[in-house]
């Protein structure tokens, strides 16, 4: 009987470790696709807590069409996705939380509320792909992943009205947006 539950032990390790080892190795592949699955560590996850509120915070500050405040948004952003990339091991996690850098970092540098767009949308382009794999998330964090047809994404918080941070004027809004997920 104990050599039974020994050998049964033995094959659900065999197979656990077997499963677990491709679902590694899956992840870990430099493709730059949106089809790539993104997984991140418990300790990557806080940090991206972290930089989806700061990109929340800028998100109303491109709404309201105010430049002021998002270079020092992006500071923060910036220092989030510093964290993270320090805590996740190579993979497509620590690929995302880079180009999350590069984005905050063109925030930072942008002298304009067209600039401050455009790499806001870098930035959005880095996030969408861990909630195209993960759309639980979206609802966890309490956002929606919209766009409006053949423009840009945008995440929003979730019971919000649908305003695209990309409009030229303040008082103009996307007439077709679209919500990817919710």
């Amino acid at each position: 009987m104990i050599k039974s539950i020994i050998i049964k032990c033995g094959i659900f390790l065999l197979l656990f470790s077997c499963c677990y080892t491709h679902g590694i190795s899956a992840h870990e592949s430099h493709s730059h696709s949106h089809d790539t699955l993104i997984t991140i560590g418990k300790k990557t996850f806080i940090h991206l807590k972290s930089a989806l509120s700061v990109y929340q915070d800028i998100y109303d500050q491109l709404v309201k069409k105010d430049f002021n405040r998002i270079t020092d948004l992006a500071e923060g952003l910036s220092e989030a996705a510093q964290q993270a990339i320090r805590t996740e091991p190579e993979g497509p996690g620590r690929h995302m939380m880079e180009h999350v850098l590069d984005g905050a970092t063109g925030l930072q540098k942008a002298k304009g509320m067209q600039e401050a767009q455009e790499a806001f949308a870098s930035v959005t382009d880095a996030l969408s792909p861990f909630f195209t794999s993960w759309p639980n998330q979206l609802k966890r964090n309490k956002l929606k992943l919209c766009r409006c047809k053949n423009k840009h994404c945008w995440l929003q918080p979730q019971y919000s009205p649908l305003v695209c941070p990309y409009s030229s004027a303040q008082s103009s809004a996307c007439l077709d947006i679209e919500v990817k997920h919710e």
